[in-house]
């Protein structure tokens, strides 16, 4: 048995060092039928009903000459939280109206009155500071863009991002706003990918192949995974008989997702042999990570905007 076992990970290990990664191609080894169970596994966020509802409240800040990177800023965040399957943005087009004549009279985000937005929380992103240097050849620029996630029960900030996206040099004006609209596709993906680590909800292991050496995840492009994205695998314990929680993740592994559908992934486990990776594990992506949140990019119609 422990013979079979070396060989079907031995096998594993060798379809995934190769050109391509085929897991229906792996064999099936003993750990491959085993399954975690969780007796106190909480229920998670799956239908429409459940998602938290977001309004975006987007502005160009102090730079009225550009509205439309503000514009682009706007429908990125709200492409992106809407691809996203445990939130839904909400029609704001109404309900919006009392937020900005707040932030016109120059109040800060945790005095914004929400009280008319129907919505779990509320974000707030704006062009913070622009810098434009004309050096003769063309224009050098840098840009912030600030964003706040206020939460509508307590009208306090609870998460806030200074974001600098990096810029290229622009031969025109028609080519510096081109840079500026890159810029703000680029800083909202990056926030929006920062807080779907924070709220998302656990995913699992579905099945697992070469004695847990590629694992097929229950998240895939509705989640924002892309190839490249590291994932932590973990199981739940309890350690209140020795004064922790009674619910402590502990991590059992890595991987990297090497195969992305819609609602579905496989991933490379690494180190396979002594992670323990099985049927029913949970699953977390790991913040800030190659490839989360390009497919949420690809949904967006960024890719042709950002060049990647």
């Amino acid at each position: 048995m422990q013979i079979n076992k070396l060989i079907a990970g031995a096998g594993a290990a060798a379809l995934i060092a190769g050109c391509a990664f085929n897991p229906e191609a792996m064999p099936v080894g003993q750990r491959d039928s085993a399954v975690y169970v969780d007796e106190g596994a909480p229920k998670t966020l799956t239908t429409k009903e459940e998602r938290a509802k977001i309004a975006v409240i987007s502005s160009e800040g102090n730079y009225k000459q550009y509205k439309t990177t503000a514009d682009v800023l706007d429908s990125t965040l709200n492409a992106k939280l809407s691809g996203f399957a445990f939130f839904e943005v909400v029609d704001r087009k109404s309900q919006a109206a009392l937020i900005k004549d707040s932030l016109a009279s120059g109040a800060d985000a945790d005095e914004l009155q929400t009280s008319g937005v129907e919505a779990d929380f509320v974000l707030v992103a704006k062009i913070a500071s622009l810098a434009i240097q004309n050096n003769g050849a063309g224009f050098s620029s840098d840009v912030v863009f600030d964003f706040k996630w206020i939460s509508k029960a307590t009208q306090k900030v609870i998460m806030t991002e200074s974001i600098k996206p990096p810029m290229r040099n622009a031969s025109s004006q028609v080519d510096l706003v081109n840079a500026l609209n890159r810029a703000a596709g680029l800083a909202a993906a990056d926030f929006c990918a920062k807080i779907a680590v924070k709220y998302a909800p656990p995913a699992r292991v579905l099945q697992t192949r070469g004695n847990g050496a590629a694992a097929r995840i229950s998240i895939g492009k509705n989640y924002g995974l892309g190839e490249g994205t590291k994932v932590c695998f973990y199981e739940i314990i309890d350690n209140s008989d020795v004064g922790g929680a009674k619910r402590d993740m502990n991590d059992i592994g890595t991987g990297e997702v090497k195969r992305v559908e819609e609602k579905t992934a496989w991933v490379a486990v690494d180190n396979a042999e002594e992670s323990n990776v099985r049927k029913r594990v949970y699953v977390r992506v790991l913040e800030q990570t190659r490839g989360w949140g390009s497919s949420m990019l690809e949904k967006s119609g960024m890719n042709e905007l950002t060049g990647k």
